[in-house]
């Protein structure tokens, strides 16, 4: 809990376009009512075996602790980190452009001026709850920029590859209504497969509030986990589905 207090906190800290974050729920260490099949990728991704764990920029720590550790964290961790990265220059511009209608988000994205030649370069968007309330395993109760589904390319593969030192202009369309089934789809199947009917969880958390819903892109560096450049936008008020 002292980590999550300790990121959270710099939401208060820093403005939005210094700092963004986003929370990949997993079921580590205890079965989570959040879990969803986009952060399980991200898990997979990143390798994470233990709760808490986290990254700034690419720069993976780890390492939890109680609610009353949260000011030592964020003053050891979280502030130093924020700073050495803030002195960096951005190696790429992103242009982001939200929409909603109904059940649907539509994203519009453009990238621009990449430093960077390598050629596992990755535009990343993910669909951001910006808080829910579910009093947790750890006590917290409020669980702030939680990812609800990220982009998928027509590959199949999440986020869209760019270009070695190349930009580009991205559209997708997130279906609220479908990511929140989907993460329902897989809490039961992992009530029902994964846990044999051994665990059943006293809330799924799937659902996904209207009017509370935000999108961040990112251009990744996928060899080295660096972020080049990443934006956050708020998505204007509408009803999602659920």
């Amino acid at each position: 809990m002292g980590a999550s207090l300790a990121f959270e906190a710099a939401l208060d800290r820093y403005a939005r376009q210094n700092y963004i974050l986003l929370n990949y729920h997993v079921h580590i260490p205890q079965p989570d009512p959040m879990v969803n099949p986009s952060t399980l990728e991200r898990q997979k991704f990143y390798g994470v075996r233990s709760s808490p764990s986290y990254f700034v920029d690419g720069d993976s720590d780890g390492g939890g602790g109680s609610a009353d550790m949260a000011k030592s964290i964020y003053e050891r961790k979280v502030e130093p980190a924020i700073e050495k990265h803030l002195t960096a220059a951005p190696e790429a511009a992103i242009k982001l452009r939200a929409t909603h209608s109904g059940s649907t988000v539509k994203v519009k994205a453009s990238v621009s001026n990449v430093k960077s030649k390598s050629d596992k370069l990755r535009l990343q968007i993910a669909l951001v709850e910006d808080t829910v309330r579910y009093n947790g395993e750890n006590g917290n109760r409020f669980h702030e920029m939680v990812v609800r589904s990220l982009a998928v390319a027509p590959a199949q593969a999440q986020g869209f590859a760019l270009r070695p030192g190349k930009g580009g202009s991205f559209e997708y369309t997130f279906d609220v209504a479908k990511a929140a089934a989907d993460a329902k789809a897989h809490l039961e199947d992992y009530e029902t497969n994964t846990r044999k009917g051994a665990y059943t969880f006293r809330k799924k958390k799937h659902e996904i509030a209207a009017g509370n819903l935000s999108v961040v892109a990112f251009v990744q560096n996928e060899a080295t986990r660096k972020i080049l450049q990443a934006v956050y936008v708020k998505v204007p008020g509408g009803k999602a589905g659920t």
